[in-house]
């Protein structure tokens, strides 16, 4: 039996962001309510209300999250396959399989999030647009180190080629498309050795 000091405590915050996580991600913005939030929580609309003043507000604060979230676990999948001897860029496309494998695997929830005009506004878009950027910049991070000769517009081209290859393994339930980005990334990278 567990000591009350070994029980891991969540706190309201946390447990709003996490159901906030799972339903946005998993149905939309549109389709999901703040009094199922609230349910899924499992916290008051009051206690949810005093932390998140609208769902607008809750939406900004799950992108925040989810970037944040998100490029841990890339960063760290990356870092992952290419200490078993992947190629840096291309590491990205391994750690994108990995995620598109997975069977909670709904697309970008930020390339889904910005299709729901409706519902965002443009506090909205600059955290989308930012974690793009940041993604972008992580790219060029690793481009630089491991490919010096590389023209700097590659970093850009990957991106594309990264947010094609998750729309499409969205749309067709498959992994191709992720090896198919990988290899057109193998094809330009060995152009600029």
């Amino acid at each position: 039996m567990n000591s009350v000091a070994e029980i891991e405590t969540i706190s309201p915050e946390r447990s709003v962001l996490d159901a906030a996580d799972r339903l946005y991600y998993e149905r939309g913005i549109a389709a999901v309510s703040m009094s199922e939030i609230r349910d899924s929580a499992d916290v008051s609309m009051r206690r949810l209300y005093m932390l998140y003043p609208s769902k607008r507000d809750l939406v900004a604060a799950w992108l925040s999250d989810r970037h944040l979230r998100w490029m841990t676990w890339f960063t760290e999948a990356v870092d992952r396959h290419v200490c078993q001897g992947a190629d840096p860029v291309l590491a990205t496309f391994d750690a994108l399989e990995e995620w598109v494998s997975s069977p909670e695997y709904r697309g970008c929830a930020f390339i889904n999030s910005i299709a729901e005009s409706a519902e965002i506004d443009d506090s909205h878009r600059g955290i989308i647009s930012n974690h793009k950027r940041e993604l972008i910049a992580y790219i060029a991070g690793l481009t630089e180190a491991a490919h010096p000769g590389s023209p700097p517009w590659l970093s850009d081209v990957m991106g594309v080629l990264i947010d094609g290859a998750i729309v499409q393994s969205a749309i067709f339930k498959t992994t191709t498309p992720v090896v198919a980005a990988r290899a057109a990334a193998t094809s330009l990278i060995g152009k600029f050795q």
